[in-house]
């Protein structure tokens, strides 16, 4: 039976693991900060495009830069862990022969594409959909939230149905401590847009011009460490759920 999952100090043990894995990490996390940048770039230079070439290379790139985070991921996972550090090009290797890996977080890329895209819908073509739907989503998500280590880590004795099924009565305790997590770094965020927009004379909503990229750019630092506590309240609830000692590691 999974142990019990504590609340209180978890959204300070978060950030704190977070901020030590960025600067322990800092190469990988210069080179992710280097291909969000272009992405960025790539994707606000096409936003303005009316051909589908440009939405497919857009998207492409989405996707190319979504595998390319698997294995700074991996990396978080086992810093957070105490595990034994690897290279980014071992890290990218093993990621590239785990298949199973890649299509878990592309299966979560998808999953935001399609909510980015029903975002956009008139409320009154959802209608009461949304809730059930929203509500399905935090419960698919809070259940599969410990999947990601048992296929990151080889040689874990935990497998990814074990792993789901220790969040078995997790759900609203794990979908809390995530909430209480993200809320500091989404506020910042949004503030920080809120204001660059404020300051310029450009309509809030165009896409391309220089406000939005500027926001985009901007707001990197925050989507690039909401990777990172992603990836550590994984590692941690991994953990604190009984699901990882270290023992288990094969060296």
């Amino acid at each position: 039976m999974a142990a019990p999952l504590q609340t209180r100090g978890s959204t300070s043990a978060a950030y704190r693991d977070a901020f030590r894995a960025v600067t322990s990490l800092w190469r990988e996390t210069g080179l992710v900060a280097l291909a969000l940048i272009v992405q960025s770039l790539l994707t606000a230079r096409m936003s303005g495009s009316k051909n589908s070439s440009g939405s497919l290379t857009a998207a492409l790139i989405e996707i190319a830069v979504t595998i390319l985070l698997v294995p700074y991921t991996m990396a978080i996972y086992r810093h957070v862990l105490g595990l034994r550090p690897e290279s980014a090009q071992t890290l990218l290797n093993e990621a590239m022969r785990r298949k199973d890996l890649i299509a878990y977080h592309l299966g979560w890329f998808l999953i935001g594409i399609l909510w980015a895209r029903v975002a956009i819908l008139p409320m009154a073509a959802l209608g009461l959909l949304m809730i059930p739907a929203f509500v399905l989503t935090i419960w698919l998500t809070s259940r599969l939230f410990t999947v990601g280590p048992t296929l990151a880590i080889e040689g874990l004795e935990v497998t990814p149905q074990a792993a789901f099924r220790a969040t078995a009565g997790q759900v609203w305790t794990i979908f809390y401590i995530g909430f209480r997590v993200a809320l500091p770094l989404v506020a910042l965020a949004l503030l920080l847009g809120i204001l660059v927009f404020a300051s310029s004379d450009q309509p809030a909503g165009r896409a391309g011009t220089p406000p939005s990229i500027l926001t985009e750019i901007l707001i990197l630092p925050f989507s690039l460490f909401g990777l990172v506590l992603r990836a550590v309240l994984e590692a941690q609830i991994f953990r604190e759920l009984g699901l990882f000692s270290p023992r288990r590691e094969v060296e």
